[in-house]
């Protein structure tokens, strides 16, 4: 059996913009809250056995640069790296506006688009794993002609981070409809971007619900 956990928008060490402020010991806890999240989600990968791990954008928050997240960070992807765990990665907005986002060499186990786009075989499975990363903040035109068609007779997996034809609360990045995505022929669309769990079955597409792992 073949596991692998989608995950998305974990904004690593994203500052503090709430009512926490004015309480110390939930500031503390809101403080670590996303560090404590990954650490949740590598472990919980681990003791799953996963083949693979997709993060699909906003690993980062925006401009906030800090040499101890990229050592945090590093660490929880050598932590994987070791349980013989792959990792695919597309970058998000946020990770385009980031200074630390390619500032740092990641272990052997991770692989990041670019903005070109491209696809990566897990391992010797007949699986294709496609991704297409955000060359800057601002993505106002669809992703998806950069990605190629599926692979015949394999599984597809697309990672795209997108708001699709828009969600409350989120502008518009790298606009595209269900029907589109559905079009292109992949067996699941891995999304990022929207920070709620929606799934639209007709394509197998999905926002993770990672608070989950919190």
């Amino acid at each position: 059996m073949i596991k692998i956990i989608h995950t998305a928008d974990l904004h690593l060490d994203s500052p503090l913009k709430s009512l926490a402020l004015k309480d110390k010991r939930l500031r503390e806890q809101v403080q670590i809250a996303t560090r404590t999240t990954l650490n949740r989600l590598v472990q919980y990968c681990i003791d799953e056995s996963v083949s693979a791990l997709l993060i699909v954008g906003d690993l980062f928050d925006g401009k906030e640069r800090s040499a101890k997240t990229a050592a945090f960070l590093i660490s929880a992807l050598e932590q994987l790296h070791e349980a013989g765990i792959s990792v695919f990665y597309v970058k998000g907005n946020h990770d385009a506006e980031n200074p630390v986002a390619g500032a740092f060499e990641l272990p052997a186990n991770v692989h990041v688009f670019d903005g070109r786009g491209g696809k990566v075989q897990l391992t010797e499975e007949n699986i294709w794993i496609h991704g297409v990363s955000f060359r800057d903040k601002h993505a106002v035109e669809s992703l998806l002609p950069k990605y190629d068609p599926p692979v015949a007779g394999a599984v597809n997996i697309g990672m795209m981070h997108t708001s699709l034809s828009g969600a409350s609360g989120h502008d518009p990045y790298a606009p595209c409809t269900v029907s589109e995505l559905i079009g292109h022929g992949f067996d699941y669309w891995a999304l990022g971007h929207v920070h709620k769990r929606e799934v639209h079955s007709d394509c197998h597409a999905r926002y993770p619900a990672w608070e989950r792992y919190r």
